[in-house]
């Protein structure tokens, strides 16, 4: 029997199965930290981008806190707001997920928000 016929369907079925991704995202830094804008007046004092890969992740849960762990220490901004989490999956984790047939579960995860500070009166 010819195994090159089954590789063409199995390499589709893996991709396929790749860009299902299912997260759970949460926040439980020292420092507010919300989705959408405040409904007092902040002063935002920078906007940053977090990128950070992920092996090895059985749980699918992204704690948003320790990731920006070492910019909230940096900063010190009074809240975090504005905050987006985009979870994907690139051609090395797709390549590192095949290889490991799942067992690895590589993923990046990209965060964008903004750090503010109250206004002084």
């Amino acid at each position: 029997m010819n195994r090159n016929k089954f590789v063409l369907p199995f390499l589709i079925v893996a991709i396929l199965l790749q860009s299902c991704t299912i997260a759970r995202i949460s926040g439980k830094a020292a420092v507010p930290m919300l989705y959408n804008q405040p409904t007092e007046k902040v002063e935002i004092v920078e906007h940053i981008t977090v990128k950070k890969n992920v092996n090895f992740d059985w749980t699918s849960t992204f704690e948003i806190s320790e990731i920006l762990a070492d910019e909230i220490a940096e900063k010190k901004p009074d809240a975090v707001i504005n905050t987006s989490v985009k979870v994907t999956t690139s051609v090395d984790n797709f390549f590192l997920n095949l290889v490991t047939l799942g067992m690895a579960w590589s993923r990046k995860i990209v965060i964008e928000a903004d750090f503010v500070k109250e206004p002084k009166n």
